[in-house]
């Protein structure tokens, strides 16, 4: 689990580093495939949760599910 979790932290500092240097890009197909990064970046942090999610809930931690 703290792989997991290992993961995800990095995921996210990955995406945010991403989205602070969106504001560096000079030209509009520089622009274009930061976005694209930065859309990559916030799907996988979507996943990394999703999985930290169901192992949560195959330990048996029922509490996952309000959110």
């Amino acid at each position: 689990m703290q792989q997991e979790l290992d993961r995800f932290i990095f995921a996210h500092d990955r995406y945010l580093a991403l989205d602070r240097a969106r504001t560096e890009c000079d030209n509009p197909m520089e622009r274009e495939f930061m976005h694209i990064k930065i859309l990559e970046a916030y799907l996988e942090v979507q996943c990394r949760a999703r999985h930290i999610a169901g192992l949560q809930y195959a330990d048996g931690n029922n509490y996952v599910d309000q959110n």
